[in-house]
């Protein structure tokens, strides 16, 4: 029998617009629209709705007065879910606005790809939040072939990058024990790719009803509950590592309501979670390895020693990523006899170059870039730099430079975990026929009086001197650390883009 309430609340949903939460098309699914009907189907059972019918408004109240609400254990970190329902996002602008994580939608099952996930993933790395991929997952469609998408699409995780999310929020019809076999598939699959525990998003009611598992107690929870109080979990889980507490938040550069959610932990814990699990003997020094821990990747690649070091273009930490047709290599210059070189773009980050750097003692260095002649014509190369005080960016007129030019002096931190950046997105039309040359980077130990640190400049570093004492480059600082700076861009653009400087 459908009670009063429960057919009031049926009422007041079909009465929702389409485009309202929990109204997209049944295949083209939001973060949270299943979630919205289940728990307000669940909240209509429960007896305590009919004494208090105000407890019933979906997702957002402690729907189960007996079940333990878990409080973060501190601090807290805000960030956004998206999808292509929120359209264009200005994610400079979300960055700008105390966002410092965002998950992105790839896609709903196998069939709905979101349109909109190459510009979120890319443009949410560029800005120098850490982002992670959603899916949201469909039991009734083949586990497998739904990780495969998204581990496709998503490519290598890269430093800062957070683990990969299954939305699991729908059941297909089938039994709590299929579900939860399938959903055991598709996180396997994933976890066996990255080398990290992909997320479990659900909602306390949904997940008890139709999952039923305790399998994955030790997997990060993603917890649904609009409240901005402390969330009810499943009983599967004690803890939580992501809270969504509304689907009405409001961010600067998102168009209308916006999903909100919590890290459960400062932001240095966010950025130890976010960091990637490297393998060892995949050829990349990164995600903790060093040259003690995994010398086959890390041999005195980055290392820098006490006094200073040198990473050079062909090295393994000299990581260059993007399409190879844009790459040049040139003998004959630079540093070790030879020099990469890409076109510029307007804004679109297509190919992207990090150095990863390994240092032996915290202090500060000098970082030094060489830029030889005659492939350095941007006049806007954009260096970013993360050091121990958060990510700096230095722009530099590459076509007045021949040879080693200061970007300034920064601590470091002992380890890994810093490292420097170059794209191609420098602001230059790709049609002025620019290029933005790529050679070795120079870290040399300094000392450096109280008097002259800039703190403007992120915390830790100073305005960058060149040759004679001048000012050589502009210093842009950026308080969020641990961020990747650049994204690999994969777009069918591609097809499109010529490169006239090549």
């Amino acid at each position: 029998m459908i009670t009063p309430v429960a057919s009031a609340l049926l009422v007041g949903l079909a009465a929702l617009p389409a485009t309202a939460a929990g109204h997209h098309p049944s295949d083209d699914r939001e973060m949270g629209d299943g979630l919205r009907e289940y728990e307000l189907a669940a909240a209509a059972l429960d007896p305590a709705a009919a004494e208090d019918p105000g407890a019933t408004d979906e997702l957002g109240s402690e729907l189960d007065p007996a079940a333990a609400t878990v409080c973060a254990g501190g601090s807290t970190v805000k960030g956004i879910d998206i999808s292509k329902w929120q359209g264009n996002v200005d994610w400079n602008a979300v960055a700008s606005d105390g966002v410092e994580f965002a998950f992105v939608r790839v896609s709903h099952g196998i069939n709905t790809f979101d349109q909109y996930f190459d510009q979120n993933w890319a443009n949410a790395r560029a800005a120098g939040l850490r982002v992670g991929v959603y899916q949201y997952f469909e039991p009734g469609q083949d586990a497998t072939a739904q990780a495969d998408l998204l581990l496709e699409h998503m490519g290598a995780l890269q430093p800062g990058d957070l683990p990969p999310v299954i939305d699991v929020e729908s059941h297909g019809g089938l039994s709590a024990a299929t579900v939860a076999a399938r959903v055991t598939e598709w996180v396997q699959r994933v976890e066996s790719a990255t080398g990290v525990k992909p997320i479990i998003y659900t909602g306390r009611y949904f997940w008890q009803d139709y999952v039923k598992s305790s399998a994955f107690a030790d997997y990060p929870l993603w917890i649904a509950h609009y409240t901005n109080g402390c969330p009810n979990l499943p009983s599967q889980w004690s803890q939580w590592t992501f809270h969504q507490y509304t689907d009405s938040g409001s961010t600067d550069g998102v168009s209308g309501n916006t999903d909100t959610n919590r890290f459960n932990g400062d932001l240095a814990t966010l950025q130890a979670f976010s960091s990637i699990a490297a393998q060892c003997g995949d050829g990349t020094c990164n995600g903790g390895e060093n040259h003690d821990s995994c010398a086959a990747d890390c041999q005195a690649c980055g290392f820098i020693s006490a006094q200073g070091g040198t990473v050079d273009d062909g090295e393994s930490c000299y990581v260059f990523h993007g399409p190879q047709q844009w790459w040049r290599q040139v003998a004959g210059s630079g540093q070790g006899g030879d020099i990469v070189w890409t076109g510029t773009t307007k804004s679109t980050v297509t190919n992207y170059a990090e150095v990863l750097f390994d240092f032996a003692e915290a202090g500060t260095y000098r970082v030094e870039a060489n830029v030889p002649k005659p492939y350095n014509t941007s006049k806007q190369a954009k260096y970013k730099i993360q050091h121990s005080g958060g990510l700096a960016t230095v722009v530099m007129n590459q076509s007045t430079k021949n040879g080693w030019v200061s970007l300034g002096d920064y601590s470091f931190d002992a380890g890994q975990g810093s490292y420097l950046s170059l794209a191609d997105a420098t602001g230059e039309a790709n049609g002025l026929g620019r290029k933005v040359v790529f050679d070795a980077i120079r870290l040399t130990r300094v000392e450096v009086s109280e008097s002259e640190v800039d703190d403007d400049v992120g915390g830790g570093g100073v305005w960058g001197r060149g040759e004679g004492g001048e000012q050589s480059c502009a210093v842009v600082p950026d308080a969020r650390s641990g961020a990747g700076a650049w994204a690999l861009v994969v777009l069918a653009a591609w097809s499109r883009r010529r490169r006239r400087n090549r």
